[in-house]
């Protein structure tokens, strides 16, 4: 099958885009507003270009040939991409807000540098970003998108896992030059130890066989992202997630001081409308995060990466 696509027509493949999805002519025909003759004509006409059937007839039945699934997957693609494209083009169906809930940590360390890519590619889009406590057991119910570290309790919302953790100590280069090498989880000890209110160094050295003894030197704040602060000032090695500090690793602002990652068992969680109910401004949002968390290199839960897919602008499609 060999064809350029200047030789096809975009009427023959929205007809094949349609009776593929239906696999029966008189319901795509209903559906383009065309008869079921001039739909059939569209569709042999499609196969003559290409060179190849797309579908197999038996009687009124039709199913698609495996070439036909693969084209079938391409155009949908192609069409649903197009249909949001368009869709985001109408500032009355984008305009009005979107709340977003958030720890102090999440927001400041990565989420906020999604929203301020959302601002510009969509500016009829307000956003309103809230701050969670981690862990928090219920939430505002105002809230478009929470992203929380733990599971809430949120009645009728969903409540999708979305991240797990994976903490690894980390310091300002000019630390770990000042206080020599770390070679054993042990060493770790003798450096200062930046503390948040989750105390999350005692469960991270018994992972790694160490008894934990606090020293007296270091500093304690309340949230990770000031401890994380605090370390690339130099003040102590912060625990922290990968993915909170995965631009100050690649800058060199900070450096891991030993490859041991260490995850508490707890996820972050999404929670958000179901998605067949979710208003277009909070889809796009959520698609932004998701898009951003990959190229992070985020691991995202099973659960997470169906509610990607059925957020997809051929979700629909799939689904039908």
């Amino acid at each position: 099958m060999a064809a350029e696509l200047r030789n096809l027509s975009l009427t023959s493949l929205r007809s094949f885009y349609a009776v593929g999805r239906h696999c029966h002519l008189r319901r795509a025909a209903e559906e383009l507003h065309v008869s079921h003759p001039a739909l059939s004509r569209q569709i042999r006409e499609l196969e003559e270009r290409l060179g190849t059937p797309l579908f197999l007839r038996s009687g009124n039945r039709l199913s698609l040939t495996a070439a036909g699934k693969r084209l079938h997957r391409s155009v949908s693609d192609a069409f649903g991409r197009l249909e949001q494209g368009l869709l985001t083009l109408d500032p009355a169906n984008l305009a009005g807000e979107v709340v977003i809930a958030a720890t102090a940590t999440i927001a400041s360390r990565w989420l906020l540098r999604i929203l301020a890519e959302v601002q510009q590619r969509y500016p009829e889009i307000r956003l309103r970003l809230t701050t969670i406590e981690p862990r928090a057991a219920r939430l505002d119910e105002e809230a478009d998108i929470a992203i929380c570290l733990g599971e809430p309790d949120a009645p009728g919302r969903q409540v999708t896992p979305l991240y797990q953790e994976h903490y690894l100590p980390v310091a300002s280069p000019q630390l770990l030059q000042a206080h020599g090498r770390v070679l054993r989880p042990a060493d770790l000890l003798r450096l200062p130890l930046m503390h948040d209110r989750q105390q999350q160094w005692r469960g991270w050295f018994t992972a790694q066989g160490v008894e934990y003894a606090p020293a007296i030197q270091g500093v304690t704040v309340d949230y990770a992202y000031q401890a994380i602060e605090a370390a690339r000032l130099g003040m102590g090695v912060a625990l922290a997630d990968r993915l909170e500090v995965s631009e100050d690793l690649s800058s060199g602002r900070l450096a891991t001081v030993i490859e041991r990652p260490y995850t508490i068992g707890q996820f972050l969680y999404l929670v958000s409308d179901h998605h067949g109910a979710m208003h277009d401004r909070a889809r796009l949002v959520l698609e932004s995060v998701f898009k951003w968390l990959e190229t992070r290199g985020a691991a995202l839960a099973t659960q997470a990466q169906a509610l990607q897919q059925a957020l997809s602008p051929t979700a629909k499609d799939a689904d039908s």
